[in-house]
């Protein structure tokens, strides 16, 4: 198993608290939002592949000063969204993929779905009840009640575009076949349409067209997501008592 860090994007929310800086690099407790999450990926996977931008060499540094063979760096030149830093990562294993502006307190969601994935699943979307009032900031997806199957993905749905209020909590697990179909999915997008994002939310959906067993795991009471990714929520992170 190998584990997916996408640290190239450009932050561009945090620039009143980063002044420029990678904000995954950001002090959190006594590590940095980054080495949490290395960490925790450290915790349940063989390797870990940070997907870095070569215009933010402070993260390359950061990963130097690990001193650990099982971290290495892939880049990510040109920022074309969550799918393309994946298929960046050069991985052809079975891979779990944790934002690296999200952060877990409590345990992990990450052991439980690489243990899903063992068992044949095709890939797993670790998922959380958000209010109505803040559902387009995320992915929703629509889940069976019965087999926890992943039936639909909506990036940032209006709260009349579904039902559903099970948001994707920054955390993926993906078989070997899953990613390889990812991966040419992300292919094809960028030799048909050249400059622009591509999303893993549309991939995803692809994946669920073509028949793949994708299924939901919804957060347990000891797993907090603490998002990093914007100032204010930066901000309240710091309140927060860390080890």
């Amino acid at each position: 198993m190998v584990a997916i860090i996408p640290a190239a994007g450009k932050g561009l929310r945090m620039t009143s608290v980063t002044r420029g800086a990678p904000k995954e690099l950001l002090p959190l407790g006594k590590g940095t939002v980054l080495g949490r999450v290395v960490l925790e990926a450290l915790a349940s996977a063989d390797r870990v592949v940070v997907v870095n931008s070569r215009k933010k060499p402070q993260i390359d540094a950061f990963v130097e000063t690990l001193h650990n063979d099982r971290v290495k760096i892939a880049y990510q030149d040109v920022p074309r969204g969550l799918l393309d830093a994946i298929c960046h990562a050069g991985v052809d294993d079975d891979a779990v993929v944790l934002l690296g502006d999200t952060v877990y307190r409590g345990h992990s969601p990450i052991e439980r779905m690489a243990d899903l994935i063992n068992r044949g699943i095709d890939g797993v979307l670790a998922v959380e009840p958000v209010a109505t009032d803040i559902m387009e900031q995320y992915g929703i997806v629509e889940v069976d009640d019965v087999t926890g199957a992943v039936r639909r993905i909506l990036e940032k749905p209006k709260c009349a575009d579904t039902p559903s209020r099970w948001a994707i909590a920054a955390r993926y697990a993906f078989s070997r076949p899953l990613l390889a179909f990812l991966t040419d999915e992300c292919c094809k997008r960028a030799d048909c349409e050249g400059p622009g994002e591509i999303g893993l939310s549309e991939g995803l959906a692809k994946a669920i067209e073509k028949g793949f067993d994708i299924k939901a795991a919804a957060l347990q009471p000891d797993q907090e997501r603490i998002d990093c990714g914007s100032a204010v929520e930066y901000r309240n992170a710091k309140e927060i008592h860390w080890d």
